[in-house]
């Protein structure tokens, strides 16, 4: 009998949200792990030689990056399936994926967090969801110091928001033209080119489903963010395929 596999995360981050999204999707019971950023890189490092997530770790296997994970899962747990039978859609499939993940899920990030990081107590907070609150309250407070690290790592800057703002409207017209005809990006059904979409996509609109809450009222630039795309046919996409495929956790541990 297999035994649970682990998953190193960051809650509010869309790589590894694409790797729980997976597990979920195909009802695998499984650890999570959950890291704050800034203070992750501590526990990451020694254990596993890289601070990037998600990690899986599964009978002996660690797989280092959200494809490989995908992959990993796929093979490990193949029903339902996220890879379309037929060779041609399975690699248009894995095209779509590797496109979102190299170049549009950094440059929707970088863009994102321009406009989000700022706003220390709001968004502290919602990196630190289901932490106690002296814990939110102590992150809280070393939040600016961290933002300092976080903008030098993603390389996040007015000019990277701006490349990030019209990669992210390309990402958006992209999955509006593809999934005119079925509803979806690769054949007729739910496969690993929507899940990832989807989940790259996720700031420009927060669908409910997405495993953090985003109250209100929200700080003016995470307004000015949402704003920037509300009204396009895309968000209408991504809140379509998180209602109808997201489901519920199957963690033992969050």
């Amino acid at each position: 009998m297999l035994s649970h596999p682990e998953l190193w995360q960051i809650l509010m981050s869309m790589y590894p949200e694409k790797a729980r999204w997976a597990l979920d999707y195909k009802r695998v019971p499984h650890i999570r792990h959950s890291l704050l950023p800034g203070p992750h890189v501590a526990v990451l490092l020694p254990r596993f030689g890289q601070k990037a997530m998600p990690i899986l770790r599964h009978n002996g296997r660690v797989l280092k990056n959200s494809a490989a994970v995908l992959d990993y899962i796929e093979k490990t747990w193949p029903d339902p399936p996220l890879y379309p039978v037929d060779p041609v859609l399975r690699e248009r499939a894995l095209d779509i994926q590797k496109w979102f993940d190299d170049e549009i899920g950094p440059a929707v990030r970088r863009a994102t967090f321009h406009e989000w990081l700022p706003h220390t107590e709001y968004t502290a907070r919602r990196f630190a969801t289901g932490l106690p609150e002296w814990q939110q309250k102590l992150y809280v407070s070393s939040f600016p110091a961290i933002r300092v690290i976080m903008k030098l790592d993603m390389r996040i800057s007015a000019v990277g928001a701006e490349v990030g703002w019209a990669l992210t409207t390309k990402a958006l017209d992209f999955v509006v033209q593809h999934s005119t005809q079925t509803g979806y990006l690769v054949g007729d059904r739910f496969s690993v080119a929507d899940l990832t979409a989807a989940t790259v996509l996720f700031p420009t609109c927060l669908p409910p489903e997405y495993p953090v809450a985003f109250p209100m009222p929200r700080p003016a630039g995470w307004q000015h963010w949402l704003e920037r795309w509300q009204n396009h046919a895309g968000c209408d996409y991504v809140r379509r395929i998180y209602r109808e495929h997201r489901g519920t956790s199957t963690a033992d541990t969050e």
